[in-house]
C-alpha cells in the first residue's frame, strides 16, 4: 500500500473484524516506534494502529528534526487517502502527541479531513517558556534564509516523565533526537499562536489532553484554548503528570481513556 512512498510506515491490524484504524502522529525527535505500547493496547481492542515517522525522524529520509508543515500536513493526507482506499469501511482516529498533535488540531480545525474523530495529546500550542519575542522573529527571519539549520530542543528527560518510569532514552534508542530545525520550529511557534488567536467550528469529534506539570508545553493556553471552544473540544486534565502523557506514571489510566474515546469515536 505504501510500496512507493518515501516515509517509514508500520500499520498493525487486529485479527478478525477491525473496529478502526488509528494513525498516530509523534512529536519532535521522536518516531513511530515510540507508540509500541499503545498499539498493543489498541489491537488487543480489535483496533488498528498506523505509526510513521515524519521526514527527519526515525528510519525516514531527511535531514535530522528538519521538516515543514506544510509538508508533514500533506503526508498525513496521503496516509489518511490510502487507508480509505485499502479499508473504505473502516472509520480513522487521527492522534497527535506535542508536535504531532499540533498537525492534528491543524488538520481537524482548518479543513475537512476524512476521520471519525481526533485526539490531541500535550499539543504544541505556546511554549511553557518562549523565547524572547527577538529571538523568534530572528528565527522566522532565518527560516527564509538557512532553513535547514538545526538546533538542540533543550528538553531534558525528566520534562517528558517522571524518570523512573521514562522509556524514551537516546541512550537506549539510537532512532532519538533532540533537534529541530530554525524552519519547523519557526512553523510550529506561529501555527500554534494562530490556533490559540482563533475561534473554530468543528466537525469532528475531538478530544483535547494535557497534564497539569507540563513544563515543556503551556497547560494553562492549551486549557484556554479548550474552555473558549468547548462546544466541539472534550478537554481532559491529568492531574500531577508531565509532557508525555503515554508515558508517564498513570499511563494506564490515559491509556483506558484514550481507548474509550476511541470506541465512542467510532461508533458514531
Amino acid at each position: 500500500m505504501f510500496e512507493n512512498f518515501r516515509l517509514n510506515v508500520n500499520l498493525l491490524l487486529p485479527e478478525g473484524q477491525t473496529r478502526s484504524i488509528v494513525i498516530m502522529l509523534h512529536g519532535i525527535g521522536e518516531h513511530g516506534g515510540c507508540y509500541t505500547e499503545l498499539a498493543k493496547e489498541c489491537v488487543a481492542q480489535s483496533i488498528g494502529f498506523l505509526t510513521f515517522d515524519m521526514r527527519g525522524h526515525g528510519q525516514s529520509p531527511g535531514i535530522r528534526g528538519h521538516s515543514s508543515i506544510r509538508t508533514i500536513k500533506n503526508d498525513v493526507r496521503f496516509i489518511v487517502g490510502e487507508i480509505k482506499k485499502q479499508y473504505p469501511e473502516i472509520s480513522i482516529v487521527l492522534f497527535g502527541h506535542s508536535m504531532g498533535g499540533q498537525i492534528a488540531m491543524s488538520l481537524a480545525l482548518d479543513e475537512t479531513i476524512n476521520v471519525c474523530g481526533v485526539i490531541a495529546s500535550s499539543p504544541f500550542l505556546k511554549l511553557a517558556h518562549p523565547p524572547a519575542m527577538a529571538l523568534v522573529k530572528l528565527a522566522k527571519w532565518a527560516s527564509y534564509i538557512v532553513p535547514c539549520l538545526t538546533i538542540k530542543t533543550g528538553i531534558k528527560a525528566g520534562q517528558l516523565s517522571q524518570n523512573s518510569v521514562n522509556t524514551k532514552s537516546r541512550k537506549t534508542d539510537p532512532l532519538l533526537h533532540n533537534k529541530i530545525s530554525i524552519k519547523l520550529f519557526s512553523d510550529l511557534y506561529f501555527n500554534g499562536r494562530r490556533i490559540v488567536e482563533n475561534k473554530y467550528h468543528c466537525e469532528t469529534p475531538f478530544l483535547l489532553m494535557h497534564g497539569t506539570d507540563d513544563t515543556i508545553i503551556s497547560f494553562e493556553v492549551c486549557k484556554l484554548f479548550a474552555n473558549n471552544n468547548k462546544q466541539f473540544i472534550e478537554f481532559k486534565e491529568w492531574r500531577d503528570m508531565r509532557h508525555d502523557l503515554l508515558n508517564d506514571a498513570g499511563k494506564e489510566n490515559v491509556f483506558n481513556y484514550v481507548l474509550q474515546a476511541i470506541q465512542a469515536f467510532s461508533a458514531n
